[in-house]
């Protein structure tokens, strides 16, 4: 065995907890190498020194005492936020809360529809400087459905020359 592998086992063995050919191989090896011996003499010496401790009893108050000490330690936009989570769980604001959403999505709707800037205001600010042709072609735009129809306003009206003839 190696160095790395027995010095994994050393706490199995001080433990006694190491059996047959795996101890007899880790034996064996601390007789020829003197760090993995010296190290077992250690753990050894650290685990009975351990062992000598007396058991801790925590108080029974130590945990309410421990998280308020936390709690005096968080920041006060911590705190805040946690308060605030505390009142929007609580369901008896769950309906005021909504309220107050929709107030403010149309109050928000309203201010925008009503501060806007018409259009056609903003259309003749910006062709102050245009030529008149810019202009005349912002009118062809602006009629673009008539522009698309227009074929089939040709087609009508030849239906209606055709009409006229045929009678005449």
């Amino acid at each position: 065995m190696q160095c790395k592998q027995i010095k994994q086992l050393i706490p199995e063995y001080i433990e006694g907890r190491l059996k047959g050919d795996t101890r007899s191989r880790l034996e064996s090896h601390l007789t020829t190498c003197r760090g993995c011996r010296e190290e077992t003499r250690l753990m050894g010496k650290t685990w009975l020194m351990l062992s000598e401790v007396d058991d801790i009893k925590p108080d029974p108050h130590y945990i309410s005492r421990f998280w308020s000490a936390v709690d005096s330690q968080q920041p006060w936009y911590e705190k805040i936020f946690r308060q605030t989570k505390e009142l929007v769980s609580q369901r008896r604001w769950v309906p005021a809360l909504a309220a107050a959403g929709v107030i403010l999505i149309v109050g928000g709707i309203t201010l925008r529809y009503h501060n806007r800037v018409p259009e056609t205001e903003t259309v003749v600010a910006a062709f102050n400087e245009v030529d008149p042709d810019m202009v005349e072609s912002i009118d062809i735009i602006e009629n673009l459905e008539l522009i698309q129809d227009i074929d089939f306003y040709t087609d009508l009206e030849i239906i209606e020359n055709l009409d006229e003839s045929e009678t005449s």
